[in-house]
């Protein structure tokens, strides 16, 4: 069926006004406000000119309205007119498109049921890393991704997750279960590498923390046991000056006993030497006696010591 263009013809419209003499009048007319300056007393002036001005921009406005009005009467006529042949195209075009839709809507339902059947295919065995809808492109949906583009998506994604699980489980780290979580929840295979990076940094430090306190109670159990050690060899060093000290007052108590005891020997001996001495001097009273004379020199105190004997002794004597 030829396709018909409606025909449309507009012949242009004018408006006339007398702008420029409009224009020379209103410059003239309101110049003489310019720079006037009202007073107290010329206030109620000053309100009535503003009045007069405004009342008569209202004026003019009012009849550039009525002149748009009447500019578009006829443009008003002709597009209601021109919007009930617009509307008319709309019920075929509906009816149309509603087919076309259900085409693609079908279309797509295929090509999501293909995009299925093709991420069992690859990537079954990591499904719990790469679930279809967090790796889902709706490009894939196009009529022009082909089903070799989309199994080549799928591919590489799955190839992309197996690197990063090999790649954190090369770690070796105590924090691999947990990154691997991370991976999985995020796809972010630096997100999880960070995460091993920094546990394994806290851990270096816990265990350098823990070695230093390791090191600081080696290094107090040292001095402690070398505070001991010199304790004990003060104790026993000083039990030892206190036993040479004792052994030494012993030896000096045992001298000293032992000259006491000398001593004492010597002056018991020397007691019994002189009682002995006294005891033979003691003359024999049970003999006959005679009268002898004697003189003698003697210093005053002899002379007493001597008187004193002869007494002590029983001898009977008389200064001549």
């Amino acid at each position: 069926m030829e396709n018909y263009e409606a025909v449309i013809t507009q012949n242009p419209g004018s408006i006339q006004c007398d702008f420029e003499t409009a224009k020379a009048y209103l410059e003239k007319r309101l110049g003489e406000y310019r720079g006037i300056i009202f007073t107290e007393e010329s206030r109620k002036a000053a309100k009535e000119t503003v009045a007069s001005l405004r009342k008569e921009k209202k004026a003019f406005a009012d009849r550039v309205k009525e002149a748009k009005e009447a500019y578009l009467a006829p443009f008003e006529a002709f597009y209601a007119q021109a919007k009930e042949l617009i509307d008319l195209y709309e019920e075929p075009i509906n009816f149309i498109n509603g087919q076309v839709a259900e085409f693609e809507r079908k279309r797509v339902e295929e090509k999501r049921q293909l995009v299925k059947e093709l991420y069992e295919e690859c990537i079954s065995d990591l499904s719990d890393f790469l679930p279809l809808q967090k790796i889902y492109d709706p490009k894939w949906e196009n009529a022009s991704t082909s089903q070799k583009a989309i199994r080549a998506a799928l591919m590489s994604c799955k190839e992309a997750a197996k690197s990063a699980i090999e790649t954190i489980r090369s770690m070796e780290s105590d924090a691999e279960e947990e990154a691997l979580r991370i991976y999985q929840e995020t796809l972010d295979l630096p997100k999880a590498v960070q995460f091993v990076n920094q546990h394994e940094q806290q851990k270096a430090q816990i265990l350098a923390r823990e070695q230093e306190r390791i090191r600081r109670e080696e290094e107090e159990r040292i001095r402690r046991e070398e505070r001991q050690r010199l304790e004990a060899e003060r104790r026993a060093q000083e039990e030892m000056e206190r036993l040479q000290r004792a052994a030494l007052e012993e030896k000096e108590t045992a001298l000293r006993q032992a000259e006491e005891e000398k001593r004492a020997a010597v002056e018991q001996a020397a007691s019994e030497a002189a009682q002995e001495a006294i005891e033979s001097l003691i003359p024999d009273m049970s003999g006959e006696t005679n009268l002898y004379e004697y003189r003698m020199e003697l210093t005053a105190d002899q002379k007493e010591k001597l008187e004193t004997y002869l007494d002590s002794v029983g001898i009977e004597w008389e200064m001549i």
